[in-house]
């Protein structure tokens, strides 16, 4: 049986709060929200089905409205199960932030399974003042298993309008059968991960201490490059053989760049 699940969110800043002010939600997913006196509305996204299995449609839609700030996460990495279907699972992600809002998204790793087959689609859709932090790891498999790149296909598009005009298109696409372990692919990594920093604010000086300081750590046990973007924002690449190695840098990131951008104090989001 195929699933189709929807969260769809709207947050508002009212006075000194961020707020949920209109939410829709179809099971099995659903988000929880953790509400802060004065800074960003904490949004955990969870689904009661063990993962996404072939066939599966998520459907996830949030709008930021003027000066709102959110930060938005989920509990336990993203599964993607086989099943007896042979299409693959759709995810689709949309984000609109007006003016002067912010959003941070950092959900937890995706595990696609042996023989599992995905299709993400990822757009964000920014104003003039509004920041965006979004990140993404995605693993080789399960590999305690050594289920070691044995899924049927993983692709992944992600793009940013900038009032209205597309300036950022991304695309992952892998294949297994194009040998990912060979040259010019993850070649001895098994986890690859994305950080897009995506603000009118962004300038040199903020690549270079990514680049210099946070890349350049030679005890960082994974490997990264940074890039500025034709238009307000930056991507960081990393590769690395442990979810946990990505997430402490992808950590370091955030955290530089939440100060200097968004002069918001950083945190601990998980222990």
């Amino acid at each position: 049986m195929r699933t189709v699940s929807e969260w769809k969110g709207t947050i508002s800043r009212i006075g000194q709060r961020n707020i949920l002010t209109d939410s829709y939600h179809r099971n099995p997913l659903e988000g929880h929200e953790f509400p802060d006196e004065k800074g960003p509305l904490m949004i955990y996204l969870m689904s009661s089905s063990p993962g996404l299995f072939n066939g599966d449609e998520e459907f996830i839609s949030c709008r930021l409205t003027e000066g709102a700030q959110l930060f938005l996460t989920t509990p336990s990495p993203s599964e993607l199960r086989p099943s007896p279907y042979d299409e693959e699972s759709r995810q689709t992600q949309t984000f609109f932030l007006e003016p002067g809002s912010i959003l941070e998204y950092l959900p937890e790793l995706v595990i696609p399974f042996k023989d599992s087959n995905f299709r993400g689609t990822n757009s964000v859709y920014m104003s003039k003042g509004s920041q965006a932090i979004i990140s993404e790891i995605v693993t080789a498999g399960r590999i305690g298993r050594d289920e070691i790149f044995q899924y049927k296909k993983f692709s992944s598009t992600f793009e940013v309008y900038w009032e209205n005009k597309l300036q950022v298109w991304d695309c992952m696409n892998l294949d297994p059968a194009s040998n990912l372990r060979g040259a010019g692919n993850f070649g001895e990594y098994t986890h690859v991960g994305t950080l897009w920093i995506l603000s009118e604010q962004v300038t040199d000086e903020h690549l270079n201490y990514i680049q210099n300081t946070i890349l350049a750590d030679e005890g960082i046990n994974c490997y990264g490059s940074a890039s500025l973007l034709q238009t307000n924002g930056l991507v960081i690449r990393l590769l690395g053989n442990s979810a946990q190695d990505l997430q402490n840098v992808i950590k370091k990131c955030w955290d530089h760049c939440r100060g200097e951008l968004f002069q918001i104090r950083p945190f601990d989001i998980r222990i």
